[in-house]
């Protein structure tokens, strides 16, 4: 999986998206269909489960201004590509509609780094 994590650029005041590949995550994808007025709706629900083996490099995002560059975080609004996308940036998601890549926004995520199974775990939508 490949994660974009969303930050700010103070200078410009547009987002930018900071790559990160992630080898091995456990992906899980659900359709839900709404019945609305104006037809219906479909949309895939992704759930994620990045095993703590993965999670050498992470680091919680209230611990995000101290980042070096080469660690990674995971926040509400991040963009997540199954498999990789050898993407260096991204601008939006457009950039990868253009390129057919299933992709969605993180919705939710928790840190699970506890217990017998630890794991970050993510939920989103495209």
């Amino acid at each position: 999986m490949t994660l974009y994590h969303r930050k700010l650029n103070r200078e410009s005041g547009h987002y930018e998206y900071v790559r990160h590949f992630i080898p091995e995550v456990y992906w899980y994808t659900d359709q839900k269909i709404a019945i609305q007025e104006k037809g219906v709706r479909s949309a895939d629900i992704y759930k994620i489960r990045i095993p703590e083996e993965q999670l050498k490099d992470y680091v919680a995002p209230d611990e995000d201004a101290s980042r070096t560059g080469c660690e990674w975080t995971v926040e509400n609004q991040d963009v997540f590509v199954k498999g990789e996308c050898r993407l260096e940036t991204i601008k939006s998601v457009a950039d990868l509609e253009k390129q057919h890549y299933v992709y969605g926004i993180v919705n939710s995520w928790s840190d699970n780094q506890f217990g017998g199974i630890p794991h970050l775990r993510i939920g989103g939508a495209a």
